[in-house]
Order: structure tokens, then sequence, then C-alpha cells
């Protein structure tokens, strides 16, 4: 630990706003990993629910699969179901604007994180640069007269900038490239999942049209079964 804050202090000022760049990193990655695990919906699972949600849904009930909406997939079932009654292109404006506000959701503070993943390095770059800048300075204030080793101590203490910055980008932009894949791929599963419950929809109208078509051709079938009796 010792070491560490001897090898921070002889980085200089620009270890401070690292610092800060850090515990930012740190704390939105936890926070996106607490938002995504609070929030995860197998989509599999979900999909072998839609049945039952749609009788459910026309029953006039809430789904029992529905009754937590806070995951994202779950948000996009609900809001469906509850527009059942809308045409087709007023249901998918609603649906849209659903969609928006969860892909804002899962996207939120991934630009900072973007943000720290390339300024780092940079800020770790300037420190370098800065640093050079004071050892060579100093070797001029001296006239020249140094020994290597002057040369070297100035120069490695001008690289441990450079190695924060990285330090703190690189895992930044992991984390970022981690969480963006994720709100990707729910943008594709909210997607899909739409495109399913139209087809569960048109599937559950023509069903119901079917069963009126039987009824209506046993009706008029009816009175003719009963006068050939009568004859």
């Amino acid at each position: 630990m010792d070491v560490f804050a001897q090898w921070f202090l002889k980085g200089g000022w620009i270890m401070w706003p690292l610092l800060v760049l850090s515990v930012l990193l740190l704390a939105v990655a936890l926070e996106r990993a607490v938002f995504h695990v609070r929030h995860r919906c197998s989509y599999c699972k979900l999909l072998g629910e839609l049945p039952c949600a749609f009788e459910c849904a026309k029953a006039g009930r809430t789904p029992a699969c529905l009754e937590d909406t806070e995951a994202p997939l779950r948000r996009i079932t609900s809001s469906y179901l509850a527009h059942l009654h809308y045409p087709r292109a007023e249901r998918h404006k609603v649906l849209q604007r659903e969609g928006d506000r969860v892909l804002r959701e899962c996207h939120q503070h991934l630009k900072l994180v973007g943000c720290i993943a390339q300024v780092a390095p940079l800020m770790g770059l300037l420190g370098t640069v800065t640093g050079l800048v004071a050892a060579f300075y100093h070797i001029e204030m001296l006239g020249g007269k140094v020994v290597p080793s002057d040369l070297a101590g100035g120069i490695w203490e001008a690289l441990i900038t450079t190695v924060a910055g990285l330090c703190v980008g690189i895992p930044a932009l992991l984390v970022y490239q981690y969480f963006q894949a994720r709100a990707e791929r729910i943008g594709k599963e909210m997607q899909d999942l739409v495109s399913e419950l139209d087809e569960l929809y048109f599937c559950a109208r023509f069903q119901h049209k079917l069963s009126d078509i039987s009824a209506g051709l046993k009706d008029e079938g009816q009175p003719a079964m009963s006068h050939t009796r009568l004859g």
C-alpha cells in the first residue's frame, strides 16, 4: 500500500483527476450491473408465457407473469396487452415510445463511461509529457551535468501517469462495450417480442373468426335439420 501511495504521489497532480475518473467508473459499473440484475428477464421463458398472458388480458385480468413489469421485455409485453383495442399502427406507436424509454434507461450513463475510456489515456499522456518537460528543464538548470540515473529517474516518474491512464481507460472501454452490447441485445429482443405478440394476436383473431363462422353455419343448419325430421 505504501508503494502504491509513493507511486501515486510521484505521478504528480494529474493522478488526482485520474483517481476521480476511476471512482466514477466504478460507481457507474456497479449501478449498471445492479440495473441489469434487477431487471433481467429470460426471453425464451417469457415467450412460453405469452399465450396464457393473452388469455388473461382478454379476460380483463393481469397475467401473473406481468405482475412485475420492471424488466424491459415485460414492460413491452404489458404495454402491448394494455393496448390490444388500439389499431395496429397506433399500438405500435405506443410500443415505440415505450421502447425508446426502455433503451434510454439501458444506455443511461454509458456516454460517461465512453468519455472516461477516451479521456483517461489522454490525461495520462498529458501527465507524461508535462513530467518529461519538467525533467528536461531540471537537466538544463543543472547545466547538462547529469548522470544517466538522474535522467532515467525523471523519465520513469513521468511514465507513471501513462500507466495510470491506461489502467483507468482500458477497464472503462471494457465496461462500455459490455453494457452497450447488453443494451443492443435488449433492443433486438424487444423487436422480436413485438413480432411474436403480433403473430399471437392475429392468430387469436383468426381463430375467433373461425369460431364465429362455425357457430353461424351450425345456426343455419339447425332449422334445415328440424324441417327434414318433421317431414
